[in-house]
């Protein structure tokens, strides 16, 4: 009999592009059976739960912790949609709802994506951080898993010297997007460079620092296109274009396609997806070199990463792809390459999935 595989596909944040993408593999294949729990908490239900940058106040305002909330109350309809599909596995994305399942010899397999750990935002990140207890609850929490999936280096390293999961139970999935749904390249033509930025969290992305770039040092030399879902705070104006709100499918067909370079000097991201997005339509991108960045940007080859507060590297490092086309081109080509071996959702959702199979093989047992 085919293994049962049950999807908790968790509709949060940069998440619903995963769900989305994951359900898709799992319905595709004739190998397994799938079922899909998409869930989407109304805020309510969240408002006491605690966030990676809660601080001192907010921590006092947001007592619970999301893992241990979820094997009470917040856990009941997961634990439903086992009890009624009676899968082989359960694969959890992102983690802290993984919190729910039952614990014993009848529970099924489990598997969890994540992209970030208590522990390394503690060390690695200017946030308050979580407390031992909390990082502790997060381990015990990952060392049940029979397979841990996570978005970056960063993510998986932590996972196996933070919290001692064993090497070979942990893999590396970066985000990824659908060749369908890769940007077509349009031919350069005579004008200058365009720079794009996309984010929704103008500060702490870099928008601001960003636009003033383009109107100090690099005025005159490019123009700048914001799109974000935030009102304009006053960015746009002669060298600054502000789309605001743009449909996702007409931003991959209509404004990656213009474009020449891709810019995110974020202080805080995991693993920004649109970075995946951006080689897929082939435009060096300058980030930051925090975090999942470096699984996502291949330094000096496919754009450049810098400090998050190196403005100055920033501004000279998109000066030099500025003036020289020919490197934009050598990295929009070597971005591109990037995308088709590594970004392709198809190839590495069907390798995830042999995965889980596999692990429900090892264990012998199918219900």
């Amino acid at each position: 009999m085919a293994p049962h595989i049950l999807f908790i596909a968790n509709e949060v944040l940069g998440w619903s592009s995963y769900a989305e993408q994951c359900s898709s593999a799992l319905m595709a294949r004739d190998d397994i059976r799938a079922t899909v729990l998409r869930r989407k908490l109304p805020r309510y239900k969240t408002m006491l739960m605690r966030r990676h940058a809660d601080g001192e106040l907010a921590r006092k305002l947001r007592p619970l912790d999301p893992i241990s909330a979820h094997a009470g109350f917040l856990g009941q309809d997961i634990r439903i949609a086992i009890q009624k599909h009676k899968p082989d596995l359960v694969h959890v994305a992102a983690h802290w709802p993984a919190g729910a399942l039952p614990i014993g010899a009848d529970a099924p397999a489990m598997s969890v994506a994540l992209d970030c750990t208590r522990a390394a935002i503690g060390r690695d990140l200017p946030l308050p951080g979580w407390s031992t207890k909390e990082c502790r609850t997060e381990a015990a929490l990952l060392a049940r898993a029979d397979h841990v999936f996570c978005m970056s280096g960063w993510a998986a390293q932590s996972v196996v010297r933070d919290y001692g999961v064993a090497a070979e139970r942990v893999t590396v999935q970066v985000p990824s997007l659908s060749p369908d749904h890769w940007p077509k390249q349009v031919p350069a033509t005579d004008r200058l460079p365009q720079i794009l930025f996309v984010g929704n969290d103008l500060s702490r992305k870099g928008a601001h620092r960003l636009a003033g770039w383009v109107n100090g040092p690099l005025k005159g030399l490019c123009h700048l296109h914001i799109v974000s879902k935030a009102p304009d705070p006053g960015l746009a104006g002669p060298a600054v274009t502000y789309h605001g709100r743009v449909p996702h499918d007409r931003l991959m067909s209509d404004i990656f396609p213009q474009m020449d370079i891709f810019c995110l000097p974020t202080r805080l991201d995991m693993s920004p997806h649109v970075l995946v997005e951006a080689a897929a339509a082939g435009l060096p991108a300058v980030a930051s070199r925090i975090c999942g960045t470096l699984d996502l940007v291949r330094d000096k080859e496919t754009g450049v990463l810098l400090d998050p507060d190196d403005d100055e590297g920033f501004v000279l490092a998109l000066k030099q792809l500025i003036a020289d086309p020919a490197l934009r081109q050598k990295m929009a080509l070597e971005a591109r390459a990037l995308a088709r071996r590594t970004f392709d959702s198809q190839v590495n959702f069907d390798r995830m999935i042999d995965i889980l199979v596999e692990v429900v093989r090892n264990r012998g047992v199918m219900r």
